[in-house]
């Protein structure tokens, strides 16, 4: 009988030594390193029941849209009858540059619909009276010519400019 009962301890063991160390061995095997989380792509409004988008992201997404689209088109007027006088930064060109006038009419108006109102009237009859900028930049650059854009336009270029504000931007010698 002691035979028997031998190989049988001797099994037994031999078993619960190997669930043992595979219990150990799952607990200290390293944990795999986390991969790099990807940049999330933009979301998409998720469906409705009915396969539809709800009406509110429509809507939020039609307004996104047409605000990157006035955007463009503000820049493109800027491009094709600003960027010639008016850097984006310095160095100035011929006129203060646009981060420069932006930080200008924000520190005046507290609302861009004032500022816009009045760079508008500038911009379509410039003179010393209408201007923020300090009597030296009219020694510098002189009087802009009156831009001959419909309001429409001059308006948008106008709203453009005030989007333009850098709050970290600090003027200097070659910006007015």
């Amino acid at each position: 009988m002691k035979r028997f009962f031998s190989p049988l301890a001797l099994g037994a063991l031999l078993i619960v030594s190997t669930m043992t160390f595979s219990a150990c061995q799952k607990q200290t095997d390293p944990v795999p390193e986390k991969q790099p989380v990807a940049a999330e792509e933009p979301k998409i409004p998720a469906e409705t029941n009915t396969g539809s988008v709800s009406e509110s992201n429509l809507e939020t997404i039609a307004q996104k849209e047409a605000a990157e689209a006035a955007r463009q088109e503000a820049e493109t007027i800027y491009q094709n009858n600003c960027q010639s006088c008016h850097s984006m930064t310095p160095p100035a060109i011929s006129a203060p540059p646009i981060v420069a006038l932006a930080g200008q009419y924000r520190a005046r108006y507290s609302k861009k619909a004032g500022a816009v109102a009045d760079m508008v009237s500038f911009m379509k009859e410039p003179s010393v009276g209408k201007s923020i900028l300090g009597s030296a930049t009219f020694e510098r650059f002189g009087l802009m010519p009156a831009i001959s854009l419909p309001d429409e336009e001059l308006e948008k270029v106008a709203g453009w400019l005030w989007d333009q504000y850098d709050p970290n931007f600090q003027g200097g010698g070659d910006c007015q």
